[in-house]
């Protein structure tokens, strides 16, 4: 599976890329929304782990937002990985196109499981377009 992985947190990503390659997944990062985005059209991912407070150009939510409505990458698999657990924050997820929410501090043994689960939403949503 391609993972792209979107913080600007070096340490956030480095752990999150170590779990992901040692379960076999292929992963890309990036941090901010436009590298997310170059590197998502040029290659889209089955799914995108993207923190939701970085840059000063809106974060997860627009990264969320213009994957949804862009062709190439509408049926990727999307979480957010946060610590902004609000239910405002929440709800601004669902209202985005986010498939879900992990909240920081990561408890890794979940994520692997919940991003192999929407793996399989991913490739039903696919066979579909």
């Amino acid at each position: 599976m391609n993972i792209l992985i979107v913080d600007d947190h070096e340490a956030t990503v480095a752990f999150m890329r170590l779990a992901f390659v040692g379960a076999g997944h292929t992963v890309a990062t990036a941090t901010n929304v436009d590298s997310a985005l170059n590197h998502a059209n040029q290659q889209p991912p089955d799914v995108v782990l993207t923190d939701l407070t970085f840059g000063t150009e809106g974060g997860g939510l627009e990264l969320a937002r213009t994957l949804r409505h862009t062709t190439s990458t509408q049926g990727v698999g999307i979480l957010a990985v946060s610590g902004a657990d609000t239910p405002a924050v929440l709800q601004a997820t669902v209202e985005s196109g986010f498939d879900g929410f992990v909240s920081k501090p990561v408890d890794l043994a979940s994520l692997l499981d919940q991003v192999e689960r929407l793996a399989d939403v991913v490739a039903a949503r696919r066979s579909n377009e």
